[in-house]
């Protein structure tokens, strides 16, 4: 799908009072035996709100197929890296939990689950459910289907990723609208500078995922960019698009905290919400955050925009990643337990509550004017910019290694934005970490 096919799908989606609705699966009688126990893993970070999803479709499940299928469910806190260092250890003694989640943000662990013949086949399902077809974006169907096999389900949806803003502190800069240009955009960090205010949230731990995100977006309306950010898995980062891309990502820190150099996305997220600096980038899983008084003062909200990347620019997994999964580690009745739940998130009335909470879009199912009236007022401001992208690009997590990712960034950014080491040297090192990870991955 173009992006320009993409954006009109987008629109249609968001502006739709006729949302097409499939029947649902009841559930089955009792049986003397007892449910099915299906063991799952889940995050439990705060009011993020793919936990208040997640609880809301596990409470509606096990409400549903009672007597039949029960979720059990180990809420697991922390960052997302923890859940994901989780499920390795856990795949290392053969003890995966039923359903496999998280495996978009690290493509190379799927491809080894996938290798060892950990993940079942979900072909045969998804072939036998028309419903289940009709709502998935088709070329999700097409990135989950490897030799004739479905290993993970493919996406019914897709987050955009753009810049949270603070409109009040725009407004003490004397700054009337969100910058639409590069030029714009440092025009606006200088103007807030000046004016006492540090621009931006960043952070060097993690993937670095604040100044990437920001970064990498400059490589959207180059063929060469978004040539460079198809590669999978790329061994070579010494591409003058990139370079560019890694000096924009240098530039953002003479505009950010002084703790941004060592800190995480925890304390980024925290300078934010507290006002103390007046942008962040990040995607729509935080919007009850900023309602959230144990996040953000009172009325926080309703101070909060959403804006798009320069030149018009939003991120997405675009569904070409992998999805969840069924983990081999289980008896037959409970890994198709597990396609049931699967089957059961992808139902149109799941779909749709899942956009209206977490800024998930579908192409295929259309909200309802109750359902954008549902919509919080940050949520609301997402979808307008959602409505009015001009490019998408895939997020880096879909695509680079996990020794670059979870290695070279966070030992490197420190260094690299403290002018410790150039730019030259840092791209030689991702470079050289994925050149590492091919070896070892063959």
């Amino acid at each position: 799908m173009t992006t320009s096919k993409r954006a009109l799908a987008v629109l249609v989606f968001l502006f739709s009072t006729a949302p097409f609705l499939l029947a649902g699966g009841g559930a089955e009688a009792s049986t003397d035996e007892g449910p099915v126990e299906i063991p799952i893993l889940l995050r439990n970070a705060g009011n993020d709100s793919a936990t208040r999803i997640n609880q809301l479709n596990v409470d509606g499940f096990n409400k549903e197929f009672d007597g039949r299928y029960k979720l059990v469910v180990e809420w697991m806190p922390g960052l997302a890296e923890d859940i994901r260092a989780k499920l390795k250890m856990l795949n290392s003694a053969n003890d995966l939990p039923a359903l496999v989640t998280d495996l978009a943000a690290e493509p190379a662990f799927g491809d080894l689950l996938i290798a060892n013949d950990r993940l079942m086949d979900l072909k045969p399902y998804f072939d036998a459910s028309p419903e289940w077809q009709s709502v998935c974006i088709p070329e999700s169907i097409t990135y989950n289907t490897r030799d004739g096999k479905m290993y993970t389900a493919p996406s019914t949806s897709a987050a955009f990723i753009g810049m949270f803003y603070n409109k009040e502190l725009f407004q003490k800069a004397g700054i009337e609208e969100f910058p639409k240009t590069w030029d714009e955009f440092w025009a606006v960090a200088d103007k807030l500078e000046a004016a006492g205010i540090t621009p931006i949230s960043l952070h060097t731990t993690e993937t670095g995922w604040c100044p990437m995100l920001v970064a990498t977006s400059s490589l959207a309306w180059s063929d060469e960019g978004r040539a460079f950010m198809e590669q999978q898995y790329p061994t070579n980062y010494d591409v003058p698009v990139f370079v560019d891309a890694m000096r924009i990502l240098r530039r953002l820190f003479d505009y950010t905290t002084p703790d941004a150099v060592g800190g995480n996305y925890a304390l980024a997220s925290n300078n934010f919400l507290s006002g103390r600096t007046a942008m962040i980038p990040n995607g729509p899983w935080m919007i009850p955050s900023l309602s959230d008084t144990q996040f953000s003062p009172e009325g926080f909200e309703e101070k909060v925009g959403y804006g798009h990347f320069p030149d018009g620019v939003m991120l997405s997994w675009l569904g070409l990643s992998y999805g969840l999964a069924v983990s081999m580690d289980h008896p037959l009745e409970v890994r198709e337990g597990v396609v049931e739940y699967i089957k059961y998130l992808a139902r149109p009335e799941n779909i749709r509550r899942r956009g209206v909470i977490m800024g998930d879009i579908s192409p295929k199912v259309a909200l309802t004017e109750e359902d954008l009236a549902q919509m919080s007022p940050a949520m609301q401001e997402y979808a307008k910019a959602v409505t009015s992208l001009k490019k998408t690009l895939i997020v880096y997590q879909t695509r680079w290694d996990p020794i670059t990712q979870n290695e070279v960034i966070p030992a490197e950014l420190p260094s690299f934005v403290t002018d410790k080491i150039t730019v030259e040297e840092l791209v030689k090192k991702m470079s050289d970490a994925g050149k590492k990870y091919e070896r070892e991955s063959n």
